[in-house]
């Protein structure tokens, strides 16, 4: 979740996500002080939690449903380093996401 904030901040900036190593948050946070922006890490992580809220807000108006997703069951299938995904550890991923980073 902490790194798609991050990235909802890049894309804001137009900042290729082949950079996102380089452009750290006390980088852009100088920079944009610079130009007359008072923010810092702290104000940056919550403005990228907003805009995420706001992007995952518009998709459910819009139709998007996290209970319709559809996941490959190749996904299930192909060991990892750690062993197979258990599809109900994903599910209660998919409904933590659902009632603590969507609300």
């Amino acid at each position: 979740v902490e790194e798609e904030r991050w990235r909802q901040i890049l894309s804001s900036l137009v900042v290729c996500f082949f950079a996102r190593d380089i452009y750290k948050p006390e980088i852009v946070s100088d920079a944009l002080n610079t130009v007359g922006f008072d923010l810092d890490k702290e104000d940056l992580n919550r403005i990228g939690k907003k805009i995420y809220q706001e992007k995952l807000k518009f998709k459910l108006r819009e139709g998007f449903s996290l209970e319709e997703l559809k996941l490959p069951e190749r996904i299930f299938e192909t060991p990892t380093p750690k062993g197979k995904l258990d599809e109900d550890k994903i599910k209660k991923a998919i409904n933590y996401f659902k009632n603590e980073i969507i609300k």
